[in-house]
């Protein structure tokens, strides 16, 4: 192209963006774009935050920006450095390659590795892992620092390997993440930023909320409009990674709010009621060696507990809405041993067996992780394979997507545990099986751990320090029956993926007919 068509195309990112890259940036993206360019052409050093919802483009944006540089200082000359950990660095280059396939670049860039870098003319882009275990000192950033996925960093190894990289030239910086945490390197960040902005009013945090998105974009609109309704919109995946709401403002991981949607209207039952559909989970415990009538040498021994569900159909204006599962009754034992019966105690699998029998559930998952793995293969033999679905809860990855999904089925009112107990409400009854439920949700608290995704690393329960005063003292409250509860969301999940069909069926005997008797109406 000639000078003039390529200074007027230089002369806008927005510009740039529609007519070179042919990928149009919307006007959320290019207000902060300018901002940044500003920076950087005038030498004004400022950093940046840019947070969007997920899947909305921010990456994108950045990597229509880093070409719109390159191009732009293809004769200037001067580095760039791109920081990020884990896949994020991958994401970035990959992002990278794909918008330099312009009319103005393609075949013209050049890369090379140790480190990554991408070149055009005499202007660069470097990719360097800013995990701190990597070296990555060394390298300038003449005219632009990118920190990509923010939440996860390091701050003290930021500030001391990345950020000096931009002190020769005054480098404007860019951090763009995810909300997750109010104590992560992001929303600090956002604080500082937010500070600068007070100070001198130049906008340096730019939080693009879902509507922006969803106003120029119909199909997000009707994406986002289907997470919430999967997860429902306080789930913690909704609202810190659409919403941009932090998932530790609110306190445990049951607050006030979530304990309402979580009380059903409906009383517990002591049998089932023909014609409704039942399912049933238990997360067993170990047993105590201590003799029958004695007390427990291990009184701090979490319970075993099974958790009997009435499943309820959604409803038929919305049946991609999934079944709703109502606690209806919990059998809870405390060091029984499994497969031993005693004076006076029969073994917890005989126990176990009866009590299900009597339900009759459409199927049973059990906890088979380490004590687990006995009694869920013994009833499983005696119940049908079938029926039975022995899931290992071992790992910190498998506890932690059953806490999200759990939240999902809650936060979408699809869980629900009875209200009233022997004809008065539970909460009114200390020490009954709804009011320890209740207080064991109450009391679960929760961290996030690694890289903070909330369906990967959430880790969570009730603290084992974690005590309640009762009638009859102060008493531990263990987490037996909240994670019982919560095993249903597994059931769900393998329903709703196709991995396990439970239905209800009857049987009925239908009067027979005389086929030489008349018939009604006739002599």
């Amino acid at each position: 192209m000639k000078d003039a068509p390529a200074a007027y195309l230089l002369a806008d990112i927005e510009r740039f963006s529609r007519i070179v890259i042919g990928v149009p940036l919307y006007p959320y993206q290019v207000e902060p774009l300018r901002a940044i360019l500003d920076s950087v052409i005038h030498r004004r050093g400022r950093e940046f935050l840019l947070v969007f919802p997920r899947q909305s483009g921010k990456n994108e944006a950045v990597a229509q920006l880093l070409v719109y540089l390159l191009t732009l200082l293809q004769r200037h000359g001067g580095q760039m450095v791109y920081g990020a950990v884990g896949d994020g660095l991958g994401r970035g280059a990959r992002r990278l390659e794909e918008r330099l396939a312009t009319p103005w670049t393609r075949g013209r860039w050049r890369r090379a590795g140790r480190p990554l870098r991408y070149t055009l003319g005499r202007s660069s882009v470097v990719f360097l892992s800013s995990h701190p275990g990597a070296a990555a000192r060394g390298e300038t950033a003449d005219h632009l620092l990118v920190i990509d996925e923010a939440q996860d960093q390091d701050a003290a190894h930021v500030e001391a390997v990345f950020t000096p990289m931009r002190a020769a030239h005054n480098a404007t910086a860019v951090y763009l993440g995810t909300v997750r945490t109010t104590s992560d390197f992001l929303w600090v960040k956002k604080g500082e930023l937010e500070a600068a902005e007070a100070a001198d009013g130049a906008r340096r945090v730019f939080l693009v909320g879902p509507e922006q998105v969803t106003a120029v974009n119909p199909a997000y609109a009707a994406f986002l409009a289907d997470q919430v309704r999967r997860y429902g919109r306080r789930h913690p995946i909704v609202a810190a990674e659409y919403f941009l709401e932090p998932i530790d403002g609110a306190g445990g991981l049951f607050p006030a709010w979530r304990l309402a949607l979580m009380a059903g209207r409906h009383p517990r039952l002591s049998a089932p009621i023909p014609g409704e559909l039942y399912v049933a989970t238990i997360d067993p415990a170990g047993g105590d060696p201590a003799p029958a009538g004695a007390p427990p040498l291990h009184p701090g021994r979490d319970f075993t507990a099974a958790t009997v569900f009435r499943v309820v159909p959604p409803d038929p204006d919305d049946p991609m809405a999934g079944p709703t599962y109502e606690a209806v009754d919990v059998l809870t034992d405390h060091g029984t041993p499994h497969f031993r019966d005693e004076p006076g105690r029969a073994a917890l699998s005989g126990r176990l067996l009866a009590w299900l029998r009597h339900w009759d559930p459409a199927h049973t998952l059990i906890d088979a992780a380490g004590v687990g793995q006995g009694l869920a293969g013994w009833l499983a033999e005696r119940l049908g394979r079938g029926r039975v679905t022995a899931w290992p809860l071992g790992s910190a990855v498998a506890k932690a997507r059953l806490g999200s999904d759990f939240l999902a089925l809650v936060d979408t009112g699809r869980f629900r545990y009875w209200s009233d107990e022997a004809g008065s409400p539970d909460d009114l009854r200390p020490l009954s099986d709804g009011w320890w439920f209740r207080q064991q949700a109450a009391a679960c608290a929760y961290s996030l751990a690694g890289g903070g995704a909330f369906d990967r690393d959430l880790r969570w329960g009730v603290p084992e320090s974690a005590r309640v005063e009762t009638p009859l003292g102060p008493q531990l409250i263990h987490d037996d029956r909240l994670l019982s509860a919560a095993l249903v969301a597994e059931l769900e999940r393998r329903r709703a993926t196709g991995q396990l069909h439970f239905g209800a069926s009857a049987s009925r005997i239908i009067a027979g007919t005389d086929p030489l008797a008349p018939a009604s109406g006739q002599p």
